[in-house]
C-alpha cells in the first residue's frame, strides 16, 4: 500500500495545536467560546485496522473463554474489534449506529453463536425431527450491511448453527464451521491461513464483492485509505488549524 504525505508532521506541534483548538476560540464579540469536540483526536500513530465483529452481546458460559481468546488474538494481529453493545454503545437507533461503526471499519467478521433452540415445530410445512439452533438475527442484518459496503467479510459459525448467511452459497465468502466450545478454536491450523488472507484483504481493501462505488468529485479523498470500491473522504479541519485543511479520520493523513 502506498502512503502519501504532503507535509512533515511534528508531534509536539500537533498536540499544541489541538490543545489550542479545544480551549476555545474568539467570537465576533471578542469573547471566548468553546469549540465542539472533534469526533476523533488527531494522532500521528500508525493506522489502526478496525474490524466490525457481528456477535451476540450474550453467549452461554461454555462459549465465553473461546470468545475472549479470539478477541485477544485479534489484538495480537493488530486488529481492533468493534461491536455494538460491547465496545460501542448506542446513542441513536441501533441500525444507524451499526452503519456508523461500519463506516470506520476495514473488515467484518460474523460469528454465529447459538441463541435460539427449537425442539418442535414446522419448517415449510414439515415437522422438525431434530433440534434446530439459530443465531441472533443481527448476524444476518450486519453481514448483509458489511457485504453491501464492500468490506472483506469472514464468516464463522458453531456446529449446528445454520440458515440465512450461514447457508453455503448465500454470499461470496467461505463459511467456516467451528466448534466454539473449544477454548482454542481460533488457533486451529485450518483457520490460520484463512485469517491471514482475510486480514490482508482488510489491509488492502479487497472485498468479497466489488460493487460500483459512487464517487463525489467535489469531496477530496484519502489517497491511503480509498479504494476503487470504497472511497474514503477527507474531513475538513477547523480554519484555525494551521498544519492543513483536510484530514482522514482513519489514517490521520493531512492535506494542505
Amino acid at each position: 500500500m502506498r502512503f502519501f504525505i504532503d507535509i512533515k508532521i511534528d508531534r509536539i506541534a500537533l498536540e499544541r495545536e489541538y490543545e489550542k483548538l479545544t480551549k476555545g476560540s474568539v467570537n465576533h464579540n471578542g469573547l471566548k467560546k468553546p469549540l465542539k469536540r472533534q469526533n476523533k483526536l488527531l494522532t500521528v500513530i500508525g493506522e489502526i485496522v478496525q474490524i466490525f465483529v457481528s456477535r451476540p452481546t450474550w453467549v452461554s458460559s461454555e462459549f465465553e473463554e473461546g470468545l475472549n481468546i479470539f478477541l485477544m488474538s485479534m489484538a495480537n494481529m493488530g486488529l481492533t474489534p468493534r461491536t455494538l453493545g460491547s465496545t460501542d454503545y448506542p446513542s441513536k437507533a441501533p441500525l444507524d449506529e451499526v452503519l456508523e461503526i461500519m463506516d470506520q471499519c476495514q473488515g467484518a467478521i460474523i460469528l454465529g453463536y447459538p441463541q435460539l433452540k427449537i425442539d418442535s415445530g414446522f419448517i415449510k410445512g414439515s415437522s422438525i425431527t431434530t433440534p434446530i439452533n439459530l443465531p441472533t438475527e443481527w448476524n444476518h442484518i450486519e453481514a448483509a450491511l458489511a457485504y453491501s459496503k464492500s468490506l472483506p467479510v469472514m464468516i464463522l459459525h458453531h456446529k449446528g448453527v445454520y440458515r440465512g448467511v450461514f447457508d453455503r452459497g448465500v454470499m461470496n465468502a467461505f463459511i467456516h464451521e467451528v466448534d466454539f466450545l473449544k477454548s482454542s478454536w481460533c488457533m486451529e491450523p485450518s483457520l490460520n491461513g484463512a485469517f491471514q488472507k482475510w486480514k490482508l484483504n482488510c489491509e488492502s481493501g479487497s472485498p468479497n464483492f466489488i460493487g460500483a462505488a459512487k464517487v463525489d468529485p467535489s469531496k477530496p479523498q484519502c489517497p491511503n485509505c480509498s479504494t476503487s470500491s470504497k472511497p474514503v473522504y477527507l474531513s475538513e479541519l477547523p480554519k484555525t488549524f494551521r498544519l492543513g485543511k483536510w484530514t482522514c479520520t482513519k489514517c490521520n493523513y493531512i492535506k494542505q
